[in-house]
């Protein structure tokens, strides 16, 4: 079944002229590009530095059809209206089912979700929380599962995260699973050992009266040179402009699961808590680390590594306490500045970023380095 959504163009003037910088920057980028069996066009660098992705190249304006004949009031407040969509895909031989038309308005279903227009949000509608607590507690009682059932689940919970991204860090147990089927796909398995915990996290999610966020669009990105790093050797160190602070690691730390990668995490946790206590609420804050795997790991919200993964959960607590969006960018070591307070170089006292208390489930870990 073919499914689209149409948008009416309040301002087309402003908007063609737009579209004529677009076209200019596109071509200018090499036109279209191929990932897999996806094409796109690449526009210029947002302020979060990612590439505006189009699905065409702007090459034509759009049209005004106001003014065609046998047009209603209401229609001709619009440059096209549902005719002038059938009109053309009749054209092309595109059939449409009338039941499903939707009226044009703020509020539209599309994809499963429900998008406000007028205050730029998408929630997750009730039906489809019902449905999704539903498979939960089906789930939630039986000992094994097989492959089907576990992709199911992670199917619904999966589209889920387009309106929760917090929820990525959720699934891992349920990716786990689904990957000890490969030699035994049709044998029932055990679900790892936090599954259970991970999925109650879900259900009270889903459980909230309104589950949305913001439609994610351009954003200034605020950048107040904020870096992390840690020494496996020593210890952690963030710096943020000409201010630091730094913690070490207790003796013992590298164990079940922890590993160097972990270790950068918990700086840029740290990073985070020190940016979250001095920042406006909503804003995109800027942050550099020179560990791949957690400045790449950020982008997909979750880690494979379990410590690294719930760090990055307490993350994205403070990001949701703290209104804030966090963009990750690496940085070579040999230009980070926290490198020098990660290995107990450290930097002026009179300098020091303000204390916070330290979380629980580091505590036996990490310590101040004063101490």
């Amino acid at each position: 079944m073919l499914t689209s959504l149409f948008f009416i163009v309040e301002h087309r003037e402003a908007y063609n002229a737009s579209r004529r910088q677009w076209h200019a920057t596109i071509m200018q980028k090499g036109g279209r590009h191929q990932i897999g069996s996806r094409f796109w066009y690449q526009g210029e660098a947002m302020p979060n530095d990612s590439p505006a992705e189009f699905d065409e190249d702007a090459a034509h304006p759009i049209q005004d059809f106001s003014c065609l004949p046998d047009r209603s009031p209401f229609d001709s407040l619009f440059t096209y209206c549902d005719a002038d969509i059938d009109g053309i895909s009749q054209q092309l031989g595109i059939p449409w089912e009338p039941s499903k038309t939707i009226p044009f308005t703020f509020m539209v279903p599309y994809l499963g979700f429900e998008w406000n227009l007028s205050e730029r949000t998408v929630a997750i509608p009730e039906r489809k929380k019902a449905k999704y607590k539903a498979a939960i507690e089906d789930w939630l009682p039986c000992q094994t599962h097989n492959l089907d059932e576990a992709q199911k689940l992670y199917g619904k919970l999966l589209h889920a995260c387009l309106v929760l991204p917090a929820g990525r860090a959720y699934l891992t147990c349920l990716e786990s699973l689904m990957a000890s089927f490969s030699s035994n796909p049709f044998v029932p398995h055990h679900a790892p050992r936090h599954t259970s915990s991970d999925l109650s996290w879900w259900f009270n999610e889903l459980s909230s009266s309104t589950v949305s966020r913001v439609i994610p669009g351009p954003a200034i990105v605020t950048d107040r040179d904020a870096f992390s790093d840690a020494s496996s050797g020593f210890g952690i160190g963030i710096v943020i402009g000409d201010q630091w602070r730094a913690w070490r690691l207790v003796p013992g730390w590298k164990a079940d699961g922890r590993d160097i990668g972990w270790a950068e995490a918990v700086g840029f946790e740290f990073l985070a808590r020190s940016l979250a206590a001095t920042s406006l609420p909503g804003q995109f804050l800027r942050v550099f680390g020179d560990n791949i795997g957690v400045v790449e790991g950020w982008w997909k919200g979750r880690s494979r590594n379990w410590e690294t993964n719930v760090v990055f959960r307490r993350i994205h607590d403070i990001s949701s306490a703290h209104q804030c969006v966090f963009i990750t960018r690496y940085v070579a070591s040999r230009e980070n500045p926290a490198d020098g307070p990660s290995r107990g170089l450290y930097p002026p006292a009179a300098r020091l970023l303000p204390a916070f208390s330290i979380p629980g489930p580091l505590r036996e870990f990490v310590v101040d380095f004063d101490r």
